[in-house]
């Protein structure tokens, strides 16, 4: 931020639930410079616990967290109220599970000059759910399609590791044709 760039991209911002309006308000006042976007979720990562009864994730504060991407805009750069962009159809909810909110923050935005730029900020499913990843990936592909000839930014965490030294079955070949 103090850098001043066009376009700010973070993922995996933890936020108190019901809290994103003061959030994004505190933002706002931070950094007066940005127009402040957030995307947060509402469902809950569960896992399995000593029992093998789902319970809430403890990174996630017990459900009491949002996982949230957020997005700044600099509006010197930018026109003010990008376009918040629905990049799923509701009948795909439910392939999608959690990631269908909070984990994509995709902006219609329109510079000074007139230029329509799309800002996608991602924070993929993780990489022990390639499934789940191309599931994402598709709408995303298909919403891209809908819009050919857009200039398009897009940025985040796409988890494309299961671990520190192994690629994710989905984005293997991906990157190893950037490795080489």
């Amino acid at each position: 931020m103090r850098k001043k760039e066009a376009i700010v991209m973070l993922q995996e911002i933890l936020i108190p639930r019901g809290s994103e309006f003061r959030v994004q308000r505190d933002f706002r006042r931070k950094y007066p410079e940005y127009e402040c976007y957030i995307a947060a979720g509402s469902d809950i990562d569960l896992v399995a616990d000593t029992d093998g009864d789902q319970v809430p994730s403890n990174e996630y504060n017990n459900g009491r967290a949002h996982i949230t991407v957020v997005t700044f805009l600099h509006k010197g750069v930018f026109r003010p109220k990008a376009l918040v962009v629905n990049w799923h159809k509701p009948r795909v909810k439910k392939a999608l599970e959690h990631t269908a909110h909070g984990r994509v923050l995709w902006l219609d935005a329109m510079t000074h000059e007139g230029e329509r730029i799309s800002i996608i900020n991602i924070h993929q499913a993780t990489a022990r759910r390639p499934d789940l990843q191309r599931h994402v990936s598709t709408r995303i592909q298909a919403e891209i399609n809908k819009s050919e000839g857009r200039r398009r930014i897009m940025r985040g965490d796409l988890n494309a590791a299961t671990s520190h030294t192994e690629y994710s079955i989905s984005t293997k070949s991906h990157f190893e044709k950037k490795d080489n």
